[in-house]
């Protein structure tokens, strides 16, 4: 990754990571996206809700740019693949429309949040953060970047069945 990125490019990222990955949705039906075997026990709405879920964590960081205040800490002390199991209980029940539609909502809500933040703040650690990294790697990995990571686990799925 480089070391810092135009807000241009970072939103440009943002709206062709999430372009292509509904492009991969458009076509299945509702039954290919709620069969729950597509990695481990999840369905394809399952992924969605994960992905939903992460972009509400970087919502709040980029809330708390926006706000000038630390968010509350997220899910402290559990790991992250207790966090993400915690997503899928949460949401293994929800109709796909409401999944999707949250989903939809989430990644409005960033693409107006980067937005509204300076380009220097995206290359800036976010204050409250130990590790130094740029916020806009966070970004990423929260958004296009974990779309390729779903979408790949998805394409990988619809080839074998």
């Amino acid at each position: 990754m480089p070391e810092t990125i135009t807000k241009a490019a970072l939103l440009n990222n943002i709206q062709s990571g999430y372009n292509q990955f509904e492009a991969l949705l458009a076509p299945l039906s509702e039954e290919q996206m709620t069969i729950p075997v597509v990695n481990g026990p999840w369905s394809i709405k399952d992924n969605i809700a994960h992905l939903d879920a992460w972009q509400d964590y970087i919502l709040n960081q980029l809330q708390g740019v926006i706000d000038g205040e630390k968010p509350p800490e997220f899910m402290p002390g559990l790991s992250e693949d207790e966090i993400n199991e915690g997503f899928y209980q949460q949401n293994q029940d929800r109709p796909l429309a409401e999944v999707v539609a949250d989903f939809r909502l989430s990644y409005q809500r960033i693409l107006a949040a980067v937005q509204s933040i300076s380009e220097e703040a995206l290359n800036a650690p976010f204050p409250w953060r130990k590790d130094g990294n740029a916020a806009w790697g966070t970004i990423a990995g929260n958004t296009y970047e974990h779309y390729e990571e779903h979408g790949t686990i998805i394409r990988r799925w619809l080839g074998q069945a």
